[in-house]
């Protein structure tokens, strides 16, 4: 009977501290209807997630970073799957328009130009003196990246901002100018790039016109203005807990805070200034933020996905939580919620 009893008692003790980790049990208004449609096995842990048309790419851990072909009313096919390095992959985003994917790694950032369908790395060929494909590559950042945003400025000119973790570094800005060479002829992408100091460790980035947050961990968030390449500090605010990720949001900045939920903070007249507004706990710690109409979804870790509804940001309310295993972060297109998981991208459609 002994031996029974303890390997028994041993099971119920495991349960008990696994249940722990799983979301309170707390009232929704359920606003939103959201369905799970399926889940790409990735592999590896899927760190990161975007998609664009038809396409979706993802940071999949050991597995590298991977695209997937996503038809509309078929099912979705992996098409094409790259390692940078021997590092495993963290994140990734696409500048759809110049065809700009970049990536990065505990080992640096990278970047590739894709080919017109955004299903494969990019060549052009040049005959010097016999024909040879060119690759366009490069390195950017640190193995200390965080976070990063791009935008295109025109036909030819691409940025790219990048945080780390390194508390003198501050934001990197990189400028990819499109050239031609005559002789042999090709085209190719040039990189320069620029340093602005913030001060602290910088954890999240999100860049609106002319306005950027990034979140200071311990220090809280900041709000700037970028003129030019330089960097004008309007506010800086503390928070609750940890800020760890920011996202704009019509006239307010959102702050994931991890521990401490999300915290809302209103934009000053001109977007000059920030005032804390409120906050919203979840049940789970908060660490990335993203938007779907006046919803906000936010991953959570192990405790899966929260929706908040904004429809009132000074009362924001928990509308529903979502089941959905250990979530990295989440990307958000065509009414469908792409979440980077640890069972690989689970998608599902929300209306």
């Amino acid at each position: 009977m002994k031996r029974i009893m303890l390997p028994l008692a041993g099971l119920i003790l495991i349960l008990g501290l696994t249940a722990c980790l799983k979301p309170e049990s707390i009232g929704s208004s359920s606003k939103v209807t959201v369905a799970l449609l399926d889940v790409l096995e990735t592999g590896g842990f899927a760190r990161d997630v975007e998609a664009h048309g038809d396409k979706i790419f993802v940071a999949a851990s050991q597995a590298g970073n991977q695209i997937w072909h996503a038809p509309t009313g078929a099912e979705a096919e992996m098409v094409f799957e790259h390692n940078f390095s021997g590092n495993p992959a963290l994140r990734m985003t696409v500048e759809p328009e110049s065809q700009l994917l970049f990536a990065f790694d505990k080992a640096g950032g990278f970047y590739k130009k894709l080919n017109p369908e955004m299903d494969n790395f990019d060549s052009v060929y040049i005959h010097f003196p016999v024909w040879l494909p060119i690759f366009e590559s490069g390195l950017f950042g640190s193995g200390s990246n965080e976070d990063f945003v791009t935008r295109r400025m025109n036909d030819s000119l691409v940025a790219l901002y990048v945080i780390d973790r390194t508390s003198n570094d501050g934001l990197k800005q990189y400028f990819f100018n499109r050239r031609y060479n005559q002789q042999p002829a090709f085209h190719y992408w040039e990189l320069n790039n620029v340093g602005v100091s913030t001060g602290g460790i910088n954890l999240g980035l999100d860049l609106r016109d002319s306005l950027m947050a990034i979140s200071h961990d311990e220090l809280g968030l900041g709000l700037y203005r970028l003129d030019g390449v330089e960097l004008d500090t309007l506010a800086k605010l503390d928070t609750r807990g940890e800020a760890l990720e920011v996202k704009f949001y019509e006239n307010y900045l959102l702050c994931a805070n991890n521990w401490a939920g999300m915290g809302i903070y209103t934009l000053g007249e001109g977007d000059s200034s920030l005032t804390h507004l409120s906050d919203v706990e979840v049940g789970g710690w908060v660490k990335q933020i993203s938007l779907w109409n006046d919803m906000a979804i936010l991953s959570c870790g192990e405790n899966g996905i929260f929706l908040v509804d904004l429809s009132d940001p000074e009362h924001p309310a928990v509308d529903q939580a979502l089941d959905a295993g250990y979530t990295y972060r989440t990307y958000v297109a065509n009414n469908m919620i792409y979440a980077a998981t640890r069972e690989g991208v689970k998608r599902y459609t929300i209306e």
